[in-house]
Protein backbone atom coordinates (compact mmCIF):
# COMPACT_ATOMS: atom_id res chain seq x y z
CA UNK A 1 0.00 0.00 0.00
CA UNK A 2 1.38 3.33 -0.99
CA UNK A 3 2.26 5.73 2.15
CA UNK A 4 0.68 8.97 3.48
CA UNK A 5 2.75 11.79 1.58
CA UNK A 6 1.46 15.04 2.42
CA UNK A 7 3.70 17.67 0.51
CA UNK A 8 5.18 20.76 1.88
CA UNK A 9 3.35 23.28 1.66
CA UNK A 10 4.30 26.19 -0.79
CA UNK A 11 1.90 28.84 1.12
CA UNK A 12 3.00 32.15 -1.31
CA UNK A 13 3.23 32.76 -5.00
CA UNK A 14 5.58 35.89 -5.64
CA UNK A 15 3.90 38.46 -8.49
CA UNK A 16 6.06 41.39 -8.02
CA UNK A 17 8.69 42.43 -5.86
CA UNK A 18 6.52 44.39 -3.93
CA UNK A 19 3.17 41.95 -4.49
CA UNK A 20 3.06 38.45 -2.65
CA UNK A 21 -0.31 36.82 -2.83
CA UNK A 22 -1.12 33.98 -0.51
CA UNK A 23 -2.58 30.94 -1.92
CA UNK A 24 -3.67 28.80 1.29
CA UNK A 25 -6.71 30.58 1.41
CA UNK A 26 -8.43 28.18 4.24
CA UNK A 27 -5.27 27.69 6.04
CA UNK A 28 -7.16 29.41 8.96
CA UNK A 29 -10.53 27.13 7.95
CA UNK A 30 -10.57 24.70 10.48
CA UNK A 31 -13.66 23.36 9.31
CA UNK A 32 -11.86 21.33 6.85
CA UNK A 33 -9.08 18.65 7.21
CA UNK A 34 -5.24 19.66 6.39
CA UNK A 35 -5.40 17.81 3.05
CA UNK A 36 -8.94 19.55 2.25
CA UNK A 37 -6.66 22.79 2.96
CA UNK A 38 -4.12 21.57 0.62
CA UNK A 39 -6.33 20.39 -2.02
CA UNK A 40 -7.74 24.06 -2.13
CA UNK A 41 -4.26 25.76 -2.20
CA UNK A 42 -2.87 23.24 -5.15
CA UNK A 43 -6.18 24.54 -7.22
CA UNK A 44 -5.34 28.23 -6.32
CA UNK A 45 -1.67 27.28 -7.57
CA UNK A 46 -2.35 25.82 -10.81
CA UNK A 47 -5.00 28.42 -11.43
CA UNK A 48 -2.63 31.36 -10.58
CA UNK A 49 0.13 29.50 -11.95
CA UNK A 50 -0.35 27.31 -14.24
CA UNK A 51 2.86 26.92 -15.68
CA UNK A 52 4.54 25.72 -13.02
CA UNK A 53 2.40 22.49 -13.05
CA UNK A 54 3.81 21.39 -16.35
CA UNK A 55 6.55 20.36 -14.44
CA UNK A 56 4.72 16.78 -13.14
CA UNK A 57 3.05 17.04 -16.16
CA UNK A 58 5.97 16.30 -19.06
CA UNK A 59 6.97 13.35 -17.31
CA UNK A 60 4.03 11.87 -17.44
CA UNK A 61 4.07 12.49 -21.36
CA UNK A 62 7.20 11.39 -21.91
CA UNK A 63 6.44 7.83 -20.46
CA UNK A 64 2.98 7.81 -22.12
CA UNK A 65 4.85 8.63 -25.54
CA UNK A 66 7.22 5.94 -24.57
CA UNK A 67 4.22 3.46 -23.78
CA UNK A 68 2.74 4.52 -26.89
CA UNK A 69 5.62 3.81 -28.93
CA UNK A 70 6.06 -0.14 -26.99
CA UNK A 71 2.78 -1.10 -26.86
CA UNK A 72 0.56 1.26 -29.24
CA UNK A 73 -2.96 1.85 -29.08
CA UNK A 74 -4.01 0.56 -26.09
CA UNK A 75 -7.23 -1.71 -25.30
CA UNK A 76 -10.94 0.22 -26.82
CA UNK A 77 -12.24 1.67 -23.66
CA UNK A 78 -15.42 4.02 -23.24
CA UNK A 79 -16.02 6.57 -20.68
CA UNK A 80 -20.28 7.37 -19.54
CA UNK A 81 -20.93 11.33 -19.14
CA UNK A 82 -23.71 12.18 -17.33
CA UNK A 83 -23.90 16.37 -17.64
CA UNK A 84 -26.99 19.00 -16.40
CA UNK A 85 -27.16 22.15 -17.57
CA UNK A 86 -30.70 24.45 -16.57
CA UNK A 87 -32.50 25.54 -20.43
CA UNK A 88 -35.34 27.71 -19.84
CA UNK A 89 -35.22 27.63 -16.54
CA UNK A 90 -35.21 23.49 -16.26
CA UNK A 91 -32.70 21.08 -15.82
CA UNK A 92 -31.61 19.19 -18.70
CA UNK A 93 -29.54 15.99 -17.76
CA UNK A 94 -27.48 14.39 -21.29
CA UNK A 95 -25.71 11.25 -20.97
CA UNK A 96 -22.35 10.85 -23.49
CA UNK A 97 -20.73 6.95 -24.21
CA UNK A 98 -17.35 7.89 -26.04
CA UNK A 99 -14.53 5.31 -27.03
CA UNK A 100 -10.79 6.19 -26.78
CA UNK A 101 -7.98 4.06 -26.98
CA UNK A 102 -6.00 4.01 -23.59
CA UNK A 103 -2.72 4.86 -24.26
CA UNK A 104 -3.46 6.98 -27.59
CA UNK A 105 -5.86 8.90 -25.50
CA UNK A 106 -3.58 9.09 -22.38
CA UNK A 107 -1.25 11.19 -24.65
CA UNK A 108 -4.06 13.55 -26.20
CA UNK A 109 -4.91 14.42 -22.79
CA UNK A 110 -1.55 15.34 -21.98
CA UNK A 111 -0.28 17.25 -24.83
CA UNK A 112 -3.59 19.27 -24.53
CA UNK A 113 -3.64 19.80 -21.03
CA UNK A 114 0.00 20.94 -21.13
CA UNK A 115 -1.22 23.26 -24.39
CA UNK A 116 -3.47 24.80 -22.29
CA UNK A 117 -1.01 25.65 -19.36
CA UNK A 118 1.42 27.01 -21.29
CA UNK A 119 -1.45 29.19 -22.87
CA UNK A 120 -3.37 30.26 -19.60
CA UNK A 121 -2.74 32.93 -18.10
CA UNK A 122 -3.58 33.72 -14.04
CA UNK A 123 -6.95 32.73 -12.89
CA UNK A 124 -8.87 34.50 -9.85
CA UNK A 125 -7.81 32.71 -6.63
CA UNK A 126 -10.57 30.97 -4.71
CA UNK A 127 -11.33 31.94 -1.45
CA UNK A 128 -12.70 29.56 1.32
CA UNK A 129 -16.24 29.30 1.89
CA UNK A 130 -18.32 27.24 4.60
CA UNK A 131 -21.37 27.24 2.91
CA UNK A 132 -20.04 25.25 -0.22
CA UNK A 133 -17.67 23.16 2.04
CA UNK A 134 -21.12 22.16 3.33
CA UNK A 135 -22.58 21.69 0.16
CA UNK A 136 -19.84 19.07 -0.40
CA UNK A 137 -20.45 17.32 3.03
CA UNK A 138 -24.33 17.33 2.14
CA UNK A 139 -23.52 15.38 -1.00
CA UNK A 140 -20.89 13.17 0.27
CA UNK A 141 -23.40 11.78 3.11
CA UNK A 142 -25.62 11.12 0.35
CA UNK A 143 -23.19 9.59 -1.65
CA UNK A 144 -22.59 7.17 1.12
CA UNK A 145 -26.22 6.17 1.52
CA UNK A 146 -26.35 5.26 -1.97
CA UNK A 147 -22.72 3.30 -2.78
CA UNK A 148 -21.80 6.39 -4.39
CA UNK A 149 -23.56 5.94 -7.05
CA UNK A 150 -25.51 9.30 -7.38
CA UNK A 151 -22.82 10.88 -9.44
CA UNK A 152 -23.75 14.98 -8.89
CA UNK A 153 -27.61 14.50 -8.80
CA UNK A 154 -28.63 14.17 -4.85
CA UNK A 155 -31.19 11.61 -4.07
CA UNK A 156 -33.21 14.90 -3.68
CA UNK A 157 -33.10 15.43 -7.63
CA UNK A 158 -30.61 18.68 -6.46
CA UNK A 159 -27.66 19.56 -8.92
CA UNK A 160 -24.29 20.55 -7.65
CA UNK A 161 -25.57 24.65 -8.23
CA UNK A 162 -28.78 23.72 -6.19
CA UNK A 163 -26.57 22.53 -3.23
CA UNK A 164 -24.20 25.53 -3.49
CA UNK A 165 -26.29 28.37 -3.88
CA UNK A 166 -28.66 26.86 -1.01
CA UNK A 167 -26.22 26.20 1.50
CA UNK A 168 -24.07 29.46 0.45
CA UNK A 169 -26.68 32.08 -0.43
CA UNK A 170 -24.55 34.63 -1.52
CA UNK A 171 -23.44 32.08 -4.34
CA UNK A 172 -25.09 33.18 -7.76
CA UNK A 173 -23.76 29.96 -8.99
CA UNK A 174 -22.00 26.94 -8.88
CA UNK A 175 -20.58 23.39 -9.99
CA UNK A 176 -18.60 20.14 -9.09
CA UNK A 177 -16.03 17.24 -9.41
CA UNK A 178 -15.77 14.22 -7.96
CA UNK A 179 -12.71 11.73 -7.90
CA UNK A 180 -11.80 8.82 -6.01
CA UNK A 181 -12.92 5.44 -6.02
CA UNK A 182 -9.45 4.49 -4.58
CA UNK A 183 -8.02 2.59 -1.34
CA UNK A 184 -4.82 4.44 -1.91
CA UNK A 185 -4.51 7.32 0.25
CA UNK A 186 -2.80 10.13 -2.39
CA UNK A 187 -1.76 13.29 -2.45
CA UNK A 188 -4.11 16.14 -3.41
CA UNK A 189 -1.99 17.30 -5.87
CA UNK A 190 -2.41 13.94 -7.27
CA UNK A 191 -5.83 14.49 -7.45
CA UNK A 192 -5.98 17.77 -9.06
CA UNK A 193 -3.61 16.20 -11.74
CA UNK A 194 -6.09 13.13 -12.32
CA UNK A 195 -8.83 15.62 -13.17
CA UNK A 196 -6.80 18.18 -15.01
CA UNK A 197 -5.28 15.21 -17.27
CA UNK A 198 -9.20 13.83 -17.56
CA UNK A 199 -7.92 11.12 -19.81
CA UNK A 200 -11.02 9.56 -21.46
CA UNK A 201 -13.59 12.29 -20.13
CA UNK A 202 -15.23 13.76 -23.44
CA UNK A 203 -14.41 17.32 -23.42
CA UNK A 204 -12.37 17.04 -20.29
CA UNK A 205 -15.23 18.59 -17.99
CA UNK A 206 -13.60 18.42 -15.01
CA UNK A 207 -9.94 20.01 -16.31
CA UNK A 208 -11.92 23.07 -17.77
CA UNK A 209 -14.40 23.19 -14.45
CA UNK A 210 -11.27 23.65 -12.17
CA UNK A 211 -9.91 26.52 -14.68
CA UNK A 212 -13.12 28.14 -15.22
CA UNK A 213 -12.09 31.58 -14.81
CA UNK A 214 -15.76 32.78 -13.08
CA UNK A 215 -15.05 30.83 -10.26
CA UNK A 216 -13.89 32.84 -6.97
CA UNK A 217 -14.61 30.43 -4.19
CA UNK A 218 -14.25 27.15 -3.42
CA UNK A 219 -14.16 23.92 -1.30
CA UNK A 220 -12.90 21.00 -1.01
CA UNK A 221 -14.41 17.53 0.56
CA UNK A 222 -12.90 13.99 1.60
CA UNK A 223 -14.38 11.18 2.00
CA UNK A 224 -13.37 7.22 2.87
CA UNK A 225 -16.64 5.09 2.28
CA UNK A 226 -15.98 1.44 3.20
CA UNK A 227 -12.16 1.66 2.17
CA UNK A 228 -12.58 3.63 -0.82
CA UNK A 229 -11.19 7.45 -0.82
CA UNK A 230 -13.51 10.07 -2.62
CA UNK A 231 -13.15 13.44 -2.98
CA UNK A 232 -15.72 16.15 -3.96
CA UNK A 233 -14.50 19.93 -5.45
CA UNK A 234 -16.95 22.69 -5.49
CA UNK A 235 -16.97 25.85 -6.87
CA UNK A 236 -18.86 29.07 -6.63
CA UNK A 237 -19.24 32.91 -7.91
CA UNK A 238 -21.25 35.36 -5.74
CA UNK A 239 -23.89 37.49 -6.89
CA UNK A 240 -23.32 40.77 -8.32
CA UNK A 241 -23.59 43.77 -5.97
Amino acid sequence: MRSFYLATLLLFSTVAKSQVIDLNTAKKCLYMTEIEREMLYEINRVRHEPKSYIQYLQPMLNEANATLKKFGKGEKNYSVTFSSTIKDGKTVETTDTTWHYINEEQVKALTTLISDLKKLKPLSILKADRGIYNAATKHAKDQDEHDWKLMHTGSDGSEPWDRITSFSPEMSFGNENIAGNSMYVVTARDIVIQLLVDSGIPGYGHRYNLLDPAWTYGACKHDLYKGMHWWIQNFGVKKKK
